[in-house]
């Protein structure tokens, strides 16, 4: 495969991946859909086929629209991985774009609708490790909410271009490439990049062009569960402390000693799901480690409610029998399939 020769395009609607891959393509595209697996397989071998068609040293670059419910970032590291064990280069990747309806997700943030959960993990997906996010249909948001919107994607993916739609009617659009875009997509994101920092809790404050606020909320100590079921329904209410509009980490709950949790939120909508880790991973993460960014967020007032939540030392000192007898107001999570080394 040679390298640089790939741009990945995903977006929530298969239409809209496909109308801006047909701009951007130079005569061969390709559309994906299934497993991440089975979309990379195909895709090195259309590429495969290309080089030995048209030579391996043409500049083919192909194209791939992928379907909404295709993860786009296993599908660059897995091509990138592939690319590193045959050639030792990993610059596979020109660009991974995504295609937004600005309406679609700025309705997601602000109206409080709180069961689109496929809808909210897409647009993060297909966000969070773009290299240019495409932007339609802005017409029917005010100048405040534009702005506003765009100054939050570029805090979740710091790395990427932000461009309208109809300013992108071929490649030549596009920004320049060394075709390294699939190594942002192990680290790239705002939240990962925030948190991958040894730092302690830090307020990175309000960025001088915009009036979005950010917090990195770290704490060893794992939370009370019935306590932080309040802290989310009272104090990250949208309007309390401010308006969080993402928030993205790992977290410890005392009544599940043996996970490590991932904490998701976009708009009103918040999943806390188990991660592959067992607690007694030595990768694991140690307690809390949350990245929040909104509108006029009361940095403080978030971390005393947090902090409210954390387990007393009396707690802490009882120890995870006495914990996992609590009640527990989150849904349950399948059992960690790796045995806690004795």
């Amino acid at each position: 495969m040679r390298p640089a020769a790939i741009t990945l395009v995903s977006a929530l609607h298969d239409v809209d991946a496909d109308q801006v891959a047909s701009r951007i393509a130079l005569g061969h595209r390709m559309h994906v859909s299934g497993t991440a697996f089975a979309a990379a397989r195909a895709i090195a071998a259309r590429a495969d086929q290309l080089d030995r068609v048209c030579g391996p040293d043409a500049d083919h670059g192909l194209v791939v629209s992928t379907s909404p419910g295709t993860d786009v970032r296993a599908v660059g590291m897995l091509l990138a991985n592939a690319a590193r064990s045959e050639t030792g280069d990993d610059r596979v990747l020109r660009h991974v774009v995504a295609v937004l309806r600005a309406d679609e997700v700025a309705h997601l943030l602000w109206s409080d609708v709180d069961d689109a959960f496929v809808a909210a993990d897409r647009v993060t997906t297909v966000v969070e490790y773009a290299t240019v996010i495409v932007l339609d249909r802005m017409d029917p948001l005010s100048g405040r909410r534009r702005r506003a919107l765009v100054a939050l994607l570029h805090r979740l993916a710091p790395h990427a271009a932000i461009v309208a739609r109809q300013t992108v009617r071929s490649a030549a659009d596009l920004p320049a490439s060394n075709g390294g875009a699939a190594r942002l997509l192990a680290s790239g994101a705002g939240w990962m990049r925030a948190l991958s920092t040894d730092a302690g809790r830090t307020d990175s404050g309000r960025a001088p062009c915009d009036d979005l606020v950010t917090l990195r909320y770290r704490e060893p100590l794992p939370f009370h569960p019935g306590r932080l079921a309040t802290v989310i329904a009272e104090d990250l209410a949208a309007g309390v402390n401010g308006r969080v509009l993402r928030s993205r980490g790992f977290f410890r709950l005392a009544s599940r000693p043996d996970h490590v949790g991932s904490w998701s939120s976009f708009g009103a909508m918040l999943a806390l799901d188990p991660t592959a880790n067992p607690s007694w991973d030595a990768d694991a993460p140690i307690g809390q480690a949350i990245w929040f960014v909104g509108e006029r967020l009361d940095v403080h007032g978030i971390e005393r409610a947090l902090d409210t939540a954390l387990l007393t030392p009396a707690e802490l000192l009882a120890g995870p029998a006495l914990w996992r007898s609590w009640a527990d107001p989150f849904p349950a999570w399948p059992a960690v399939d790796a045995q806690q080394p004795e």
